[in-house]
């Protein structure tokens, strides 16, 4: 067990169910090479438990909470209960942030005409940051510890110069419910199909959800920009739409492609 690279007691960390039993499920640490843990029903959920299954199955990803580690037996034991939605969320996020910086190393590594020797610069790297989202803030912020790593000189610029790059490919995504009518017995369908290729016009695309709603998406270098482009949208719908509703209202915001820095 010494030699295995395990976490910390109390820290929160990934698994998956292996093999569930009666008494608990085998699980194994995703981000530790798979080492086993053994997840005991009672640490499953805060109420009372006739079957298992009905609260986690196998092949099922959890984030759970390291409860205890015995180095001499060499075992693992995790919670499931201990850990909220947001505790979960937040792992998963950087779990999933971790894996994305990652993946921009190794085509740092490649672009800086270093890949024969990867093995070893990941090694320092892990070493001296111990994280891929330490290093990326680190290399960011121009810091001296960055600046001072024993990262070769081509693969930091290469790093920089990926990070830059993937700062310009990022889209702000911003999505609203419109509620469109008209009263125009006449020309009312006529009308509705001339706001709609208005706001299509304007850079918005346009689905159906159900009558009278449609979804409006727009996205753009920023928030500011996407959120211009459904209000140019809105206004050059309106002229069409004298005689009924036209109601529009924020759905959600999300980026398709987060900020790298804003995500650490």
């Amino acid at each position: 067990m010494a030699e295995m690279r395990v976490p910390r007691k109390g820290e929160l960390v990934l698994v998956t169910v292996a093999k569930i039993s009666n008494f608990g499920a085998y699980c194994k640490l995703i981000e530790y090479d798979n080492v086993e843990a053994f997840l005991p029903i009672r640490e499953v959920s805060s109420g009372w438990i006739k079957n298992i299954r009905e609260f986690i199955h196998e092949g099922q990803k959890l984030v759970c909470f390291v409860n205890n580690i015995d180095p001499v037996r060499g075992t693992i034991d995790v919670s499931l209960k201990k850990v909220s939605t947001k505790d979960s969320k937040d792992k998963i996020r950087a779990y999933n942030l971790e894996k994305r910086l990652s993946a921009l190393f190794i085509q740092s590594i490649k672009s800086a005409g270093e890949t024969k020797n990867k093995d070893q610069i990941i090694s320092i790297t892990v070493s001296e940051f111990q994280t891929y989202t330490m290093l990326v803030q680190e290399a960011t912020n121009g810091t001296e510890k960055f600046k001072e790593s024993k990262i070769p000189k081509k693969v930091k610029e290469s790093l920089i110069k990926v990070l830059e790059q993937n700062k310009k490919e990022r889209k702000y995504i911003v999505s609203y419910i419109a509620n469109i009518s008209t009263n125009d017995m006449m020309s009312g369908a006529e009308r509705l199909t001339e706001a709609l290729n208005e706001i299509r016009s304007k850079g918005v695309k346009v689905l159906y959800v159900s009558a009278p709603k449609y979804k409006l998406i727009a996205e753009g270098k920023d928030y500011a920009d996407a959120e211009g482009k459904i209000k140019a949208a809105e206004e050059a719908a309106r002229k069409h739409i004298k005689d009924g509703t036209f109601i529009v209202e924020k759905e959600k915001l999300k980026k398709e492609k987060e900020d790298i820095m804003e995500s650490i």
